[in-house]
């Protein structure tokens, strides 16, 4: 089937699980892959061909050294073998924030050309992994990408794909778009949304729910920082989606507790009334650690992008978008998300 050349911007913790990720299956049990295969391309198909960070750390090493920086939480996983692709400096824009800013050593490398890295690297898929809240730099990145003639998958909260005026952007230049922010595999709102539909599947009529979660690491702390507003927005909304009515809820991160590293605490909790008027509650803690969390996902996401592009598709890609991202253009409920990614890979 070929090669799927990807770039990353944003060498943080999510991009170690993804790069880690894609060498640990090449030879071991897939245990954790949501799919071995999709349209042909295993895992093992996907090479890493351009990275982008503004970190001092970071910049200048070979991504396989970059994704184990003393700032990145990631547990080592996998042996990541040299691959040749030095991390080069993208735009800070608003990539730092008040509350990151003491942790991100900024370089001091000029910024490359983006577009020219993109295309001297032979991308064919950018995907987007920078912090959230940096909405500048998520533009930046969605721009780069239509220049160089790259497909984007946005990982992050800001708006890219769920933005009408981006996806008549990546239609008009005939190239597939994928988002927004990011479905963990075993996270807190994907299992919020299966109780809630299962519940609702059983006849149940719920009354009251919240998710909650308390997490430490960068993209914790960034979400306290600049988007905690706009999480809650987006969870609250993609969780009201699995219920065809409306009801008290509430969905969203909490506080940045710094000695959990790259875990998560979730806590869950559902009330509801059964036959005969009879009332049960659900008390629930999950926790995770979050950036493997990504991992599975992003595999699954990144073939599917490269299938749209044999396709020749263009704009947003509905059915990897409903299956893979919280804040799709358009929401379905968890089973009718996942029935119509699997009728797309299957052609």
């Amino acid at each position: 089937m070929g090669r799927i050349k990807v770039a990353v911007a944003g060498v943080g913790n999510c991009c170690s699980a993804l790069v880690q990720g894609v060498y640990y299956y090449r030879e071991a049990e897939p245990i954790g892959l949501l799919h071995e295969k999709i349209g042909g391309y295993g895992v093992g198909d996907i090479e890493f061909v351009a990275a982008f960070d503004i970190d001092g750390r970071k910049v200048g090493r070979d991504l396989s050294e970059a994704i184990f920086s003393e700032v990145n939480e990631v547990p080592r996983f996998s042996e990541v073998p040299r691959l040749g692709v030095e991390v080069r400096r993208g735009p800070v824009l608003d990539g730092v924030s008040e509350l990151t800013k003491n942790l991100i050593v900024v370089s001091d490398a000029e910024p490359v050309d983006v577009a020219e890295e993109l295309r001297r690297s032979g991308a064919e898929i950018l995907v987007n992994l920078i912090s959230g809240g940096a909405e500048e730099a998520s533009r930046f990145y969605a721009e780069e990408a239509l220049k160089a003639g790259c497909a984007f998958i946005n990982a992050t909260p800001s708006s890219i794909a769920s933005d009408p005026a981006w996806a008549e952007k990546f239609e008009a230049s005939r190239l597939p778009l994928v988002g927004d922010d990011l479905l963990d595999q075993v996270g807190a709102t994907a299992l919020h949304m299966a109780l809630l539909e299962f519940l609702h599947m059983r006849g149940v009529r719920i009354e009251e729910s919240f998710q909650l979660d308390v997490g430490g690491g960068m993209e914790a702390l960034n979400t306290l920082a600049r988007v905690r507003g706009e999480k809650r927005k987006i969870k609250t909304e993609a969780v009201a989606a699995s219920i065809p009515y409306e009801f008290p809820l509430v969905s969203g991160s909490t506080d940045y507790v710094d000695f959990l590293g790259n875990s998560r605490d979730s806590f869950l909790w559902i009330k509801g009334r059964y036959y005969g008027g009879a009332t049960f509650t659900i008390d629930l803690k999950l926790g995770t650690v979050d950036a493997p969390n990504a991992g599975s996902v992003l595999l699954d996401v990144i073939r599917a992008v490269k299938l749209s592009l044999d396709r020749g598709l263009r704009g947003v890609v509905t059915p990897i978008s409903a299956y893979a991202f919280k804040n799709p253009p358009k929401r379905f409920r968890l089973s009718e998300a996942h029935r119509l990614f699997e009728e797309f890979i299957a052609g």
